[in-house]
C-alpha cells in the first residue's frame, strides 16, 4: 500500500488520539496535525520504487526495542514519501491507527513540506 493510500483510509479524528501518545506537545496543536493531514491528502504523490520499512528497532542510547521506520525512510518532499510503499515486518505489533499517526508525524518532523505549511511548521517545531 502506498503512504497516500493509507492516510486516505482514515480520517482525521480517528487517528489523532495517537499523535498525543506518541508526541505529547501534539495534545496542543490538534489544528496544525490536522493542516498537515489535509494537505497530504490534497497533494498529488510522486510514484516511488523505494519502500517506507517498519521493523522491530533498538534505541542505540537506551537499548530499547521500538517498532518505527528510520529516518532516512521520511526524509524527502512530502509528494515523494505519499508515493512510497509502505511495508510491515512481521515482527510488528502496532495498530493501523498507530501506524498511520507515526507516518504523519513522521513527514510532519522529517520530511520536506511545501511553503503552504511553514506556519504550521513552525508552531509543531518550536
Amino acid at each position: 500500500m502506498k503512504l497516500k493510500e493509507l492516510f486516505q483510509a482514515y480520517e482525521f479524528d480517528e487517528i489523532y488520539p495517537q499523535i498525543g501518545l506518541m508526541f505529547p506537545k501534539g495534545r496542543h496543536l490538534r489544528e496544525e496535525f490536522r493542516n498537515a493531514y489535509n494537505l497530504l491528502l490534497d497533494i498529488k504523490p510522486v510514484m516511488s520504487k523505494k519502500q517506507i520499512r517498519y521493523e522491530l528497532m533498538e534505541d542505540p542510547d537506551s537499548n530499547e526495542m521500538f517498532f518505527g521506520a528510520d529516518d532516512h525512510d521520511f526524509n524527502g518532499p512530502w509528494d515523494v514519501l505519499l508515493g512510497k510503499e509502505l511495508k510491515k515486518g512481521p515482527k510488528v505489533d502496532l495498530t493501523s491507527e498507530e501506524l498511520v499517526a507515526n507516518c504523519l508525524l513522521n513527514v510532519v518532523l522529517i520530511g520536506r513540506h511545501p511553503r503552504a505549511f511553514d506556519k504550521d511548521f513552525e508552531k509543531i517545531t518550536r
